[in-house]
This record gives structure tokens, sequence and C-alpha cells, in this order.
């Protein structure tokens, strides 16, 4: 069955978005087209999750748990995609555990932001080609997690970092959203250096770049085996750049894994990807991109176990990664960039996890990040709905009792992220820490502590997040409030593309409500609540990150089901630490610091509720200006971002750029290559070229003496020829 069906995972949202990319050519009127698209769009997703499910049911009874699906309908698995030269690649899909697993986060929560930007995105003129993307973001991100091969996976790891760049700038009128869509693309084209590089150095090593093969000679099989693609034990490869081969491939890999999940150095771009709509930001964040770096870990982890040198530096970055976000989140006014960094802070334990060893407890941790994260993200944009476009926390406040349902599933996502007991957050990180405190190559105890600061950091800042959005006092009057305009058009280029201008509600990507407003009493510029559409899939998102993580993590079920996909310590003769203390201790502990960390953020906040500031807003004003003390340097340090886009910009835009201009261009490029080969060439023929027409007199004593020098060089050369082979 699941070679019949499994394709359909893929092409069902090519087909939403090949469909949704003609709508405008098969459906004249555009409101019709609007409302097809935003049934069509959600609903191929969803459909897609069921085919998912139908296959997850049935992976128990697959050899291994395994198999290699067509990805074309009635082809064989063993169709070629590339075979030239020795150089085989297969069109075909992976279907275990871990691609099954993907492929339900991804069409699953993937569907309910679907279905979410149905009515967020229901008043923007251009929703047909938000769909088309978002549907195509959804097939590439499946393309990704269920390929055959390093090659395939490789193209829907381009793919998603392209539909990162048209969702991210899709409101293309607007100067910074364009330029966030391109410093998210640039970002991206760096770590995937190093991911080609490492597919060419698997390659040398395997002779193949398929994961597995049912005759046992794919990658992974043969790292089972620890051999190289010639028989050859792994260890008696030879070294690349003299590092041994299997750590360079890791390394390699892993600086992919850097630009895609965000992690130290590559972490710039993902900030700035707030720029697009916030469902945009809830299907990078919580389902899709960001995750692809530790999937590919994962799927690698037969390699990662028998380079210890390499994991070493994938749990240092991880755990770094970890404490940077939560840092930077601290002083953050924006409510969708709090949430980014939380982003890069929960991607941090994710690598850090990988990087100890314990790849199932990092997609673990992936899979109940999808639920709150996407939670928080999606009940952020209701909350900047509600606020008509307002995403600046310093003019929110009091809107627990105006939005309350948004505030109960806010509250939901605040406290699963935070590590509130029983909640999902809760037993993912917690197994992240018990790991690292068991660290296979040592450091257990650093890791351990900065991870343990970075979980105290996160319920801090989160909690500072409600406070400063739901419970201070309104730093706003209602029925005042401006709206935050979020389009590529203007209220008249609405009406000229057929939108309704009247009295409906315009908000950022929101749906309008004229008729609802008026019901309800609200003016253009007053408080209300989000629709049905954005709020079914809150609830049930909610009730993920309330129950999933207890359903799936002490039962043991989520280690056994991943199991078959994930290589064992042993394999790398690694094992892990002695234990410090108990888990149940290490329970104890973080929940122990995540309630201080609220607790702490309750107290400062209820003494700041009228203005909504620890420290009084001029004071903050005067630190960015004029840093006099310890505590202003180190609050415009970290609302800088520990100065790295400062750094970057110095390294790589002034210095790079003032390089390129004066070295590679004007020096290689006009003058070498230019100058001394092309126009030195060209003129050096030019200048025989003259000479030579100097002979073209038209005058026959000219061509006569031509003929007779010619005839004499010749003489002269034969006569020297036979005088050498006389000798």
């Amino acid at each position: 069955m699941i070679r019949q069906i499994g394709w359909l995972i893929v092409w069902l949202p090519l087909i939403g978005f090949l469909f949704n990319a003609a709508s405008g050519l098969l459906i004249r009127n555009r409101e019709t087209q609007k409302r097809v698209v935003a049934y069509v769009a959600p609903g191929v997703v969803l459909l897609a999750f069921a085919v998912s499910l139908a296959v997850c049911a049935q992976l128990a009874s697959l050899p291994g748990h395994r198999a290699i699906v067509p990805m074309i309908p009635g082809a064989s698995p063993d169709t070629p995609w590339i075979d030239i030269a020795g150089f085989r690649a297969n069109f075909a899909l992976l279907v275990d555990p871990l691609s099954v697993l993907m492929a339900l986060i991804v069409t699953g929560v993937g569907g309910l932001i679907h279905v979410y930007a149905t009515g967020y995105m229901a008043d923007d003129p251009e929703q047909p080609r938000f769909f088309t993307y978002f549907n195509l973001f959804i097939f590439m991100m499946l393309t990704l997690v269920m390929a055959e091969n390093f090659l395939l996976m490789f193209v829907g790891w381009e793919g998603v970092g392209t539909c990162s760049y048209l969702l991210i700038s899709f409101w293309y009128k607007s100067v910074d959203n364009s330029k966030a869509g391109n410093k998210a693309f640039i970002v991206n084209r760096v770590g995937d250096v190093g991911f080609a590089l490492g597919m060419m150095a698997i390659w040398s090593t395997f002779g193949t770049l398929s994961f597995f093969t049912r005759d046992r000679r794919g990658v992974m099989d043969l790292a089972a085996q620890h051999l190289a693609g010639n028989g050859q034990h792994l260890g008696a490869v030879p070294a690349i750049l003299g590092i041994p081969a299997i750590t360079a491939i890791c390394v390699l890999l892993f600086i992919g894994a850097t630009g895609k999940s965000a992690q130290i150095p590559l972490w710039v771009w993902l900030p700035d990807a707030m720029a697009g709509p916030t469902p945009v930001s809830a299907l990078i964040h919580a389902a899709t991109m960001v995750t692809a770096g530790v999937v590919m870990l994962a799927r690698c982890s037969w390699l990662y176990v028998q380079a210890p040198a390499a994991m070493q530096i994938v749990g240092w970055i991880g755990v770094l990664t970890a404490f940077l976000g939560a840092t930077i989140g601290l002083v953050q006014n924006d409510i969708k960039r709090v949430l980014a960094f939380s982003t890069i802070s929960q991607l941090g334990y994710m690598v850090l996890a990988c990087g100890v060893g314990n790849f199932t407890a990092g997609m673990f941790h992936v899979t109940t990040h999808a639920f709150f994260k996407a939670l928080l993200f999606l009940g952020s944009g209701a909350v900047i709905h509600s606020m008509l476009g307002e995403q600046d926390m310093r003019k929110m406040g009091g809107l627990k009792k105006r939005i309350a349902s948004t505030w109960f599933v806010m509250v939901v996502g605040t406290y699963a992220i935070a590590g509130i007991p029983l909640l999902s957050g809760f037993w993912s990180k917690d197994e992240i820490l018990d790991s690292a405190l068991r660290s296979p190559w040592g450091s257990n105890v650093a890791l351990y502590a900065i991870g343990l600061v970075t979980a105290f950091m996160t319920a801090f800042y989160m909690n500072r997040l409600m406070w400063k959005t739901f419970d201070v006092e309104p730093q706003f009057v209602d029925g005042e409030l401006p709206h935050q305009h979020q389009s590529n058009f203007d209220d008249d280029e609405h009406a000229a593309h057929g939108e309704h201008t009247g009295h409906e509600e315009k908000t950022e990507g929101g749906e309008a409500h004229e008729g609802q407003a008026e019901a309800e009493g609200h003016g253009k510029s007053q408080i209300h609540t989000s629709p049905p559409s954005m709020m079914l899939p809150l609830y049930l998102l909610a009730a993920l990150s309330l129950a999933a993580g207890a359903a799936l993590g002490p039962t043991g079920i989520f280690e056994r089901f991943l199991g078959p996909s994930i290589a064992p310590l042993s394999l790398g003769r690694m094992a892990r630490g002695e234990e410090v203390f108990t888990p149940m201790t290490g329970y104890v502990i973080s929940s122990v610091v995540a309630i201080l960390g609220i607790l702490i953020a309750h107290v400062l906040y209820r003494r700041g509720r009228a203005t909504g500031h620890i420290v009084p807003a001029q004071v903050e004003s005067a630190w960015v200006r004029n840093p006099r003390n310890i505590f202003a340097y180190a609050y415009v340090f970290l609302l800088n971002k520990w100065q790295w886009d400062w750094l970057y910009n110095t390294l790589f835009i002034r210095v790079g750029g003032w390089f390129a201009d004066r070295v590679l261009w004007r020096i290689v490029d006009q003058d070498m290559i230019d100058g001394l080969l092309v126009n030195g060439v060209g003129g050096g023929v030019a200048a025989l070229a003259a000479e030579g027409r100097k002979w073209q007199s038209g005058r026959v004593r000219t061509y006569a003496l031509g003929m007779l020098l010619g005839v004499v060089a010749i003489v002269t050369g034969l006569i020297a020829s036979w005088s050498m082979l006389a000798k």
C-alpha cells in the first residue's frame, strides 16, 4: 500500500501549487478565484496529512520499517533521475519513521497554518500568489525530508530557501521586506556551499548518494558496517585536507545545517525573516525550513556517531546558539522578533541534542516545538490582527480581557516553551538537558549549565512578552488605533483590484469584517477579535502543546517509533557519560528554574504595570543614545544582537566591498583580465596584423621579394636539417 500511495504525500501540495498558479487563467472572477484558492491550498495539504497518517499506520509491516517509493507514479523505485559516467541518483522517496514523522509535522502543522492563513490573508489582493508560494513551500519541504538521496534532498533544500525568499519579501514594495528576503537567501547560500562540498566528499568516499538501498549499498548502510564504497574500512579512507574523511564530511554537512537551522555564525537571517506575513513566520519557524538542518543531522546520525570531533563542534555550536538567542530575546520589543530569537534558542537545543548523540531527543523537540511555536506565532498574528497591524509590545497592554481567547492559547504556548511541568516543552527540553549532562565526549557540566541558564532566560522573556502584551495597562487609546498598512497596494489600488474599501477593517493581511465590526459596535480603529478560521487552528495547537509531550515522551512511544531511523551511539564506539544525578532530579531542577524565571518576570512587570517598563522609558532611551554604565552597555549590546550585524557589515560589506571594488574589480578584472589578457592579446594580434598588412601592397616586386625570402628560408632549413641527419 505504501508504494501505491506514498508518492501522494509529495504530489498533493505540488498539484495545489500548479492549480493556484494557473487559477487566474482558469477563473476570471477575482473574488471567486480567491475563494477557490482558499479551499484548494489548505485542502491539498490536509489531504497529504491524511495520506501520511495512512502510511504511518503501515510502517510496522515493512521489513526494517523502511521502503523506497517511486516519486513518479507507476515507475520503479530504481528509476534513475541522473545516470551519467557511473554517477547515479534515483528519482525516489524514502519512507521510514524519520521521513514519515516529518511528513506528519509538515502537513499537519503546515495544514493548520494554511487554514489560519485563509483568514489572515483574506483581504490581500495577492492572496492567490501567497497560497501558490505556500503550497510550493510545503512541496519543497516534503521533498527535502522524504528524499531517497542527498541530491534530491538538496533540491528540496534549495527549494525551501527560494520559497522563503519569495514569502519573506511577499510585500515586496517595502524596501525592508525586500532586504530581509535577500538576506535570508544570501546567508543560506553560504551554508549551502558546505552542504554541496559535503555531498562531493560523500560521493568520493561511498560511491553513492542514496541513504539506504535494497542491496544495503547506501551511504548509511555502508556507514553502519564501517565501510567505504570500495569495501575498505572507513578509518582507512584518505583524509580530506588533513582531516579524517568521516569528520570532514560531517563538518561540511553541518555548515549547511548552520544556515538552514540558524546556528552560529549563520543565524543572522532569521530575525529579519519576520518581515513577511505572520503565517509565513509560523511556517518557517515551526514546520519547515529551520528544522531542515536538524532533520539532516538526524538522517546522517550513522555518520556523526563515528565522528566524535564533529559531534563536539555540533554540540558547542548548538548550546552557544541557544544561549545567544535567549540573551537577545530578553530586550526585544517587537512581538514577532521575540519569538524569532526564541526559535534560534530552541533550535540550539535541538542541535545540542544531536551533538551529544541523542538524535531522538532532538527530533522530539522538533515535534513539540512545532506545536507550541506555531501556536505562539499564530497567536501573535491574532494579536497583531486585533491591533490593526501593530507589532510593538510597548504600544499594547490590557488585551487580556479584550481578546481573552487569544490570551488563553498564548499562555499555553508560553508555558510550554518555558518548560512548565507536564506541558510539551518540558518533556523534550529536559530530555536534552539530561543528555547534555551525560555527554559522551565530556564538557557535560558546562553544557548542562549553559542550557539551564538558557531555560531560565526563556521563561523570563516569554513571560515578559505576555505581561507587556496582555497584562500591563493599555498603552494605546481604543478607537484611535493607527492602522499599520502592510500590503503591496494602497486603498486606491485595492479598489482597482476589485477589493471592497468602504467600511471594512483593513488589517495586516487580515480578514475584512464589515458586518462583524458593525454588529459589535467596533469602529475601524478599535480592538476586535479574530475570525474562527484563525482561532480554530490555535485551539488545536494549544491542545497538542498541552498533551503531546506527555503522550509521546515518558511513555517511550516516540523513541521506539524513531529507533529504526537513528544510529545507536555504540556504533561509533562511544557511550554516554556517567549519571551526575537522576533524570527525576533534573526534572525538578529545570522545573524550579522555569517557574523562577516566570515569577521574576511577574514580580518585575507587576511593579511596572502602569507603563509596561521595568526601567523607565526615558532611561532606556538615554541608554541607547549614550550608554554610561554596565547596565546600559549590556542593554545596548543585547539590543544590537551582540553587534553581529555590525560585524558582518564591517567585514563583508565595507571591507569586503572595498576589496571587491579596488582589488578584484579594478586590479584583477580590469587591469589583469581585461587589460593584460583580453586587451593585451587583442592588441598584440592587431599589431601583428598591422605589420602583415604592409606586405599587401599590390606591387609585384613586393610579392616577388616575399617569395624569394620564403624560398631562401625553406632551402636554408632543408640544408640545416640534412646536415643534422648526416651527423
